[in-house]
């Protein structure tokens, strides 16, 4: 069966009170992040390091010049003409939030990545951005149900009408259309469980601080051998499971 989209369109609005015309649904954060960077229109995009891999393959998709920066010289580029910025944050890499509002005014356009912003919304501008930034959410990630294949995005009227023009004929799946509305509420739940896991492993061994859905150990341990990890800038990180099933036999 085809999906009813409509169902998941008014359980987002109304769980993260933001109108539903300022919403674009898809097939995942990554439909939407290609569907965003062919939206705007800019002649250049800056892409923060570390980042979602496939953001520079959008861009050469569609001839789009591109270049990475490391987040220290975001001042050094932010006056350049017709320029746009993709910023992860908190950061799917590394796990580092930061505080970003104040470097976005003087792009023409600014694409956040905040899909692991339920785990730490301290600098989270859904709700409260500008007209000229546009917000990605997963929400596989806030609900802990890897391959769900939902995300929305939120931005100005203007720019979702353009995001719109470029969606497939179905952006979920059924059984997500069925699901969401059912447990969208149970978010801050699911996330204290995630947290509660993150802050005993944090405490447990030695670990480097992050603000996502993930633990970057410093060396490989019984969890890590357990469930598996991927190492990334010499950390083990592994994704996050609440208490029962990490002490599972």
């Amino acid at each position: 069966n085809y999906a009813n989209d409509s169902k998941v369109y008014r359980s987002i609005s109304q769980y993260y009170k933001i109108p539903i015309e300022n919403i674009s649904i898809g097939f995942g954060a990554t439909d939407l992040i290609q569907r965003v960077i062919n939206s705007i229109k800019i002649d250049k995009l800056y892409i923060v390091n570390p980042s979602f891999m496939m953001v520079d393959v959008y861009c050469k998709m569609i001839g789009l010049d591109y270049e990475f920066i490391n987040f220290d010289q975001v001042d050094d580029v932010k006056k350049k003409n017709n320029s746009g910025i993709y910023i992860v944050n908190p950061n799917g890499v590394n796990g580092e939030a930061v505080e970003i509002k104040n470097y976005l005014e003087n792009f023409k356009w600014a694409v956040i990545d905040e899909v692991y912003s339920d785990f730490f919304n301290k600098f989270s501008l859904l709700g409260n951005s500008s007209s000229n930034t546009v917000i990605i959410k997963s929400l596989s990630k806030s609900l802990g149900i890897a391959g769900l294949r939902v995300g929305f995005c939120y931005g100005s009227i203007d720019l979702i009408n353009e995001v719109q023009k470029l969606r497939m004929s179905q952006v979920t799946t059924s059984v997500a259309s069925l699901v969401i509305p059912e447990i969208i509420n149970m978010t801050p739940e699911v996330v204290f469980r995630m947290k509660e896991s993150k802050t005993l492993l944090e405490r447990q061994f030695d670990c480097k601080k992050s603000y996502a859905n993930y633990v970057l150990f410093k060396a490989e341990n019984e969890y890590t051998k357990k469930f598996g990890s991927k190492n990334v800038d010499g950390y083990f990180r592994m994704a996050l499971a609440d208490k029962d099933t990490l002490n599972e036999k």
